[in-house]
C-alpha cells in the first residue's frame, strides 16, 4: 500500500509493516494494533486477498448477533453471493475480551471466512477482504449500505435478494468499474 499524500517521518507512524505471524519487519516503537492477527492470518489463508477492512459499522453487528442472515439485496454487493458466514469467538476460544489477539484466534477468524468477501463477527463487527486496497474499501461501504436497507426492505414484507447469479454477474461487473468509486471517494478526501 502507498500513502502518497504521506511524506518521510509522517510515514512510519502510519504504516506498521508486519510478517505473517504479525510481529513488526522493522520494529521502531509504533503501538501495534491489538487485533493485528485478524490480518496475517487471513492473508496466510487465502492467497487472493491483498487487502483487509475490519469495521466495527454498527449497521453490520445486529446480523452477527441475529438468525437474519445478511444477504444482497443491493446491486453494488454481488460479493455476498458466497454469504456472510459469523464468527463466534465463543464456541471455540470460551469467554473472551472479543477481540482478535493471537494467531490463534486469527486462525479461527481465517477459517470462519473460509471463500467468502466477509465475515461477520459476533458482538464485535466484521472484516472484509479484497484483491486491493481498493476492492476491500469498495466492499465495506456498500457492505454497511446494503446493512443498512436489509432491515427497511424486511419491514415492507419479504424482499427478494440477487439470486447467485445476479450476485456473480454484478461482483463482476464492479470489479471491471472500481476506480470510479474510488475516484470519487479520493474526491471527498
Amino acid at each position: 500500500m502507498t500513502c502518497d499524500n504521506l511524506g518521510g517521518a509522517d510515514r512510519e507512524n502510519y504504516i506498521v509493516e508486519l510478517d505473517l505471524d504479525s510481529n513488526p519487519c522493522n520494529p521502531n516503537g509504533s503501538k501495534l494494533s491489538l487485533e493485528r492477527f485478524i490480518h496475517g492470518e487471513i492473508y496466510r489463508a487465502r492467497p487472493d486477498v491483498n487487502a483487509i477492512v475490519h469495521t466495527h459499522s454498527p449497521a453490520l453487528i445486529p446480523f452477527g448477533v441475529s438468525k437474519t442472515p445478511l444477504q444482497p439485496l443491493y446491486h453494488m454487493c454481488g460479493f455476498l453471493a458466497e454469504g456472510a458466514p459469523i464468527f463466534d469467538i465463543q464456541l471455540k476460544h470460551g469467554m473472551t475480551n472479543m477481540l482478535v489477539q493471537s494467531n490463534e484466534l486469527g486462525r479461527s477468524l481465517a477459517l470462519s471466512l473460509g471463500k467468502s468477501a466477509v465475515v461477520l463477527m459476533r458482538g464485535h463487527g466484521a472484516t472484509i477482504v479484497g484483491s486491493s486496497v481498493k476492492e476491500a474499501v469498495y466492499r465495506a461501504i456498500y457492505l454497511t449500505i446494503n446493512a443498512n436497507l436489509q432491515p427497511i426492505a424486511m419491514q415492507l414484507g419479504t424482499p427478494k435478494f440477487l439470486d447467485y447469479e445476479e450476485a456473480v454477474k454484478a461482483e463482476e461487473l464492479h470489479r471491471a468499474i472500481l476506480n470510479r468509486p474510488w475516484d470519487y471517494w479520493k474526491s471527498r478526501l
